[in-house]
């Protein structure tokens, strides 16, 4: 029992002085105004664009006919390649595709396990970058702005990354790796990322009930 309770002592006070030091540093502040601006764009775009679909643009021939002529497994390998380089194609169009089956937010937590997965990836392409000093060099000049965001804010980044709509997660993640953020810390952090399926999966698909959302504003 004075094993266990000194063991939760040094954990409380580890805890204690890492938010004290993210306190300081501003951490709670950066992730609280970043956060805000999530959910405003969400607002300000996502909304206007998910009414424009439903009303005016009638997108169903164009799911129908992925949903035809290409199979899931083919659909699923083209969205893990595309989250493990460079995200390539935006997830959002995934995410509505995942709306034509008759279990959508089932289809959606494989998005985003198959996207946290797709970091993964990022992150040891990023390792194997490293271990070329030409490549790391070039790859550092063209990711600095990520680099420095990720040395400044760590986890927080992290966090904030994988929830930002448009934001080049893949590319966030080959970042951290150059910075050799460590690897567990990674696999905790990133796993905001299938919260943010989770969260758009249910923005998109309409789980609520948007036109009673501005009915009442």
């Amino acid at each position: 029992m004075p094993v266990k309770n000194s063991l939760f002592r040094r954990l409380w006070t580890s805890l204690g002085r890492k938010h004290r030091s993210n306190k300081k540093r501003g951490v709670y502040d950066y992730m609280w105004l970043t956060g805000l601006k999530i959910v405003l764009i969400y607002f300000a775009i996502m909304a206007p664009l998910i009414l424009l679909f439903k009303y005016l643009v009638d997108l169903n021939p164009v799911f129908e006919y992925i949903v035809d002529n290409f199979s899931n497994g083919l659909v699923l390998l083209i969205f893990i390649l595309s989250e493990s380089l460079l995200g390539m194609i935006p997830p959002d169009i995934f995410i509505i595709w995942s709306g034509k089956f008759a279990s959508p937010m089932l289809l959606v937590v494989i998005l985003g396990v198959l996207s946290y997965i797709g970091g993964i990836v990022s992150y040891w392409i990023g390792y194997w970058l490293s271990t070329r000093p030409k490549i790391k060099a070039y790859s550092e000049r063209a990711l600095n702005k990520y680099i420095l965001l990720a040395r400044k804010w760590g986890g927080a980044f992290i966090i904030i990354s994988a929830l930002f709509p448009f934001s080049p997660f893949s590319m966030v993640v080959i970042a951290v790796s150059l910075l050799k953020y460590p690897f567990n810390r990674y696999l905790f952090f990133g796993l905001s990322r299938i919260v943010r399926f989770v969260v758009q999966g249910v923005f998109y698909l309409k789980i609520l009930d948007l036109d009673k959302f501005f009915e009442i504003l």
